[in-house]
């Protein structure tokens, strides 16, 4: 055996090694001109916000439910004017607040007012506000990280924020999360100012005070009466912990009562006169209490598991850091930074119900407090152990593209063979940041990870989601009736859908959508006009002796295949038309 054979290999893989290392070279030069001043921060997490968020924005179609539903709702006000009726098909929905369908509805009709007619079903248009917000929301992380540490740790938390696997799902969906978080991000950094210098400057105090009530109006707004759930928690844990409330009167809370009592009568007010009733104007009050999406039953600690996911790329780093804050917790800035997190997460985990964005209002805090670790030189990795969690970096990367391919290989027999050099690039990158750490250091190996995870993310939803169709049947659908023939245009064609009551598809359709069963489906083509009925195979047999008993002429259209995956089930759907109309 050739003694040098070893070595030799060792130096090759040392060479692989540089030149993922070379590339972290100069995202450190670029993070470290990004440090120089406000400015450069500033504009470099823009720029980061929008190479996560924009691939996939405009390409992936409307998901169910939750984003359907809320941009069916938007789209309604944009097109009849009313600004308080809330309603999905024939359901209504009252329980939401509604500053973000004003946001939406006023978005569209400034850019349908614009010629482009399109802007009612073009679902980007609709996440616009969401990308806002998301920027906004790591903005602000940012600004509140500048009450704690340097402004170099200041853009550490907001970029890992910014790279956060969860930040990237709600900075792309139109619903209100992004903004939410964009005021807890807020309400964080003002608060912080306030309690930190113990209300020493009172004009300063006043200014941090009405930053503060400001940012609970909009969270308000946008989430309903839980947002002041994660104010109240925080403060309560302060004065437990301090044995003191004296800060909390450079705060004005007769202001933030003031607020919140204005914010809540101007919804029942509305709710009262678009005639809903005193009980719908009361739901309308707290709001995502009770969330469209219900959530899913799991034992206490759940949460803290899917953090790994929800958190990646920054949840190793959490947990390097854990340790260390833990310790340093009778410090007034961690424990600040603590009862952000702890109160609301040991509130949600004891709850039956589990619903991932509860917990997600925490994580400007936590990125804070591991960057307060990195200041303060605490990540020197001296557990070798923990150190082994930074394998979570190419294990959740090579998952989330492995299932990505997947399905798009088992349910449209295809793949993207633009997504494959991108998807192997960003893996290498995970496996040189796991692997490089001890040479390299912590921030480097890290920056190197972000780098990674926006390579895999265009990869995954520019190029691999979108090609999904057999996730996005709506779509499909809406163009398939869209080539039938209708006197009275496409506004006037009534669509009938029996077997898939996704909301989506009520978006997608520009004129009324029917969820009808089989049965149902034959009689709405038995009407006169323009009318066409989707229906699922299983509920074939219940529309054709329908049909059948109705004496009515019945012709076989295009089929549709796909997965119903709000189902978790295959379906095929059938377009069926009248002969005689």
């Amino acid at each position: 055996m050739n003694p040098t054979t070893a070595p030799e290999q060792r130096r090759r893989a040392g060479h692989a090694g540089r030149r993922g290392l070379n590339i972290a070279g100069r995202i450190v030069t670029l993070f470290d001109a990004a440090a120089l001043s406000h400015r450069n921060a500033i504009l470099f997490l823009v720029l980061l916000c929008v190479a996560t968020l924009l691939p996939g924005m405009f390409a992936i179609p409307p998901v169910n439910r939750d984003e359907a539903r809320f941009a069916y709702v938007s789209r309604q006000m944009a097109e009849t004017g009313n600004l308080t009726e809330v309603r999905v098909g024939v359901e209504a929905r009252h329980t939401r607040p509604l500053g973000l369908h004003w946001v939406q509805a006023g978005l569209v009709a400034a850019v349908e007012g614009l010629g482009y007619a399109k802007a009612p079903r073009t679902i980007g248009i609709y996440r616009l506000p969401s990308l806002v917000g998301a920027i906004g929301a790591v903005l602000l992380t940012y600004w509140a990280a500048l009450a704690f540490v340097g402004r170099r740790g200041a853009l550490l938390a907001a970029t890992l924020l910014a790279s956060s696997a969860v930040f990237a799902v709600a900075g792309r969906l139109a619903l209100p999360d992004a903004l939410f978080l964009a005021a807890i991000a807020a309400m964080i950094g003002s608060l912080a100012r306030i309690y930190l210098r113990n209300g020493a400057d009172a004009s300063d105090a006043t200014k941090h005070a009405a930053i503060l009530w400001t940012a609970l109006a909009c969270a308000l707004t946008t989430k309903g009466l839980i947002a002041p759930l994660y104010l109240v928690l925080p403060i309560a844990a302060l004065v437990v912990l301090d044995r003191s409330a004296g800060f909390l009167r450079a705060t004005a809370p007769l202001v933030g009562l003031a607020v919140c009592l204005a914010v809540g009568v101007v919804w029942f007010v509305l709710r009262h006169f678009a005639g809903s009733g005193g009980d719908d104007a009361l739901l309308t009050l707290t709001g995502r209490v009770s969330p469209a999406f219900k959530g899913f039953s799991a034992l206490p600690g759940t949460y803290l598991v899917i953090f790994a996911g929800l958190f990646w790329p920054g949840a190793p780093l959490a947990a390097l850091a854990a340790p260390i804050i833990w310790r340093a917790r009778r410090l007034r800035a961690v424990r600040y930074l603590l009862v952000w997190i702890l109160p609301a997460w040991l509130l949600f985990e004891l709850l039956p119900t589990k619903v991932p964005a509860y917990v997600v209002p925490t994580f400007p805090a936590i990125a804070i407090l591991v960057a307060l670790a990195f200041e303060r030189g605490a990540l020197a990795l001296a557990n070798t152990r923990l150190v082994r969690l930074l394998w979570l970096w190419p294990l959740i990367g090579a998952l989330i593209a492995f299932f990505a391919l997947l399905g798009l290989a088992l349910f449209d027999h295809t793949t993207s063979f633009l997504a494959w050099p991108l998807l192997l690039v960003g893996f290498f990158a995970l496996v040189t940041a796991a692997v490089s750490v001890r040479d390299y250091g912590i921030e480097k190996v890290t920056l190197l990870a972000i780098a990674g995870m926006l390579v895999s993310g265009f990869g995954v939803m520019q190029l691999v989601l979108p090609q999904m169709k057999s996730l996005w049947l709506a779509p499909r659908m809406a163009a398939v009736a869209g080539r039938e023939a209708c006197p009275g245009g496409p506004d006037a064609r009534v669509v009938a859908s029996a077997g898939y009551t996704e909301p989506s598809l009520l978006f997608a359709v520009p004129g009324p959508v029917r969820f009808v069963d089989g049965a149902g489906a034959a009689d709405v083509l038995n009407e006169t006009g323009c009318r066409v009925a989707f229906v699922e195979r299983r509920q074939e047999m219940r529309f054709v002796r329908r049909a059948e008993f109705l004496g009515m002429r019945i012709e076989r259209g295009a089929d549709i295949a796909g997965f119903d995956y709000t189902t978790g089930r295959r379906v095929r759907l059938t377009l069926y038309r009248n002969a005689a109309n």
